[in-house]
């Protein structure tokens, strides 16, 4: 059984559907009810949607008492976002910093530290971004809250020793974030540079993104896994799956 949380839409979404497609039970958690219905009603034997801001604490006790009945858990995806906005650091808001600092630092400790007795021997993956190590300037709120993001995931990787905690650079994805930033009117170096890697045709479609992760989750060997630092969707030496046919919709 697969825990996925941003199921809604996205990266998160692409992830619970390939792993419903391969036969695996999903927990789908999200705070939009009627994209969980949707989700659910896609594979109604498989996925079990969960309306719940992990963000919360009162989210994070839902998402527990749902899993108590389970013993172990096969694999927790940390793929809930939020739309952090373009804006420059002088234009920075605390409030709305510690929100996102909340659902993409927090959440993830929280969820990993409840559920760790389940987690044993569970593979723990983690989104992670290029923003994090290269300041992106225009939007320098998500790249302050990406860089935490990382070193609490590569925290996790260093402690967490009874799961195998796993970092993978999705790169450019057609997620609703990205599409905001597409469509953005601003004028900022970061917005141009993802114009620049659509038109080159580098901004990639989420179910392909997911296919790619859920074959990390399935299929790759331990020592596949231990022998990279982290995983990088771009960068051939990774691709080491074969390409599957994915439905883009």
């Amino acid at each position: 059984m697969f825990v996925v949380t941003g199921a809604t839409s996205g990266i998160g979404q692409a992830v619970a559907i390939a792993l419903a497609r391969r036969h695996r039970k999903v927990i789908a958690i999200g705070r939009n009810i009627d994209r969980l219905n949707l989700l659910v009603d896609e594979h109604p034997e498989l996925i079990q949607g969960v309306a719940a801001d992990i963000a919360t604490d009162s989210g994070i006790r839902i998402v527990s008492e749902v899993l108590q009945s389970f013993v172990n858990i096969d694999g927790l995806v940390h793929a809930a976002g939020s739309a952090v906005p373009l804006s420059s650091y002088r234009d920075l808001n605390s409030k709305e910093l510690s929100h996102h600092f909340s659902v993409h630092v927090a959440a993830p400790v929280a969820l990993n530290n409840c559920l760790r007795e389940k987690l044993k021997g569970a593979r723990v993956l983690y989104l992670d971004s290029y923003s994090a190590s290269s300041p992106r300037v225009g939007w320098a709120a998500y790249s302050i809250v990406k860089a935490a993001a990382q070193m609490a995931a590569r925290l996790a990787v260093a402690e967490m020793s009874d799961s195998t905690v796993i970092r993978v650079f999705p790169g450019g994805v057609r997620t609703p974030l990205v599409e905001a930033v597409l469509a953005s009117t601003t004028a900022s170096e970061t917005a141009d540079v993802f114009r620049k890697t659509d038109a080159e045709g580098k901004i990639f479609e989420a179910p392909v993104v997911g296919e790619y992760l859920t074959n990390i989750l399935l299929r790759a060997t331990d020592d596949e896994i231990r022998n990279r630092e982290y995983w990088d969707f771009n960068n051939a030496a990774d691709q080491i799956f074969e390409k599957e046919g994915v439905e883009c919709s």
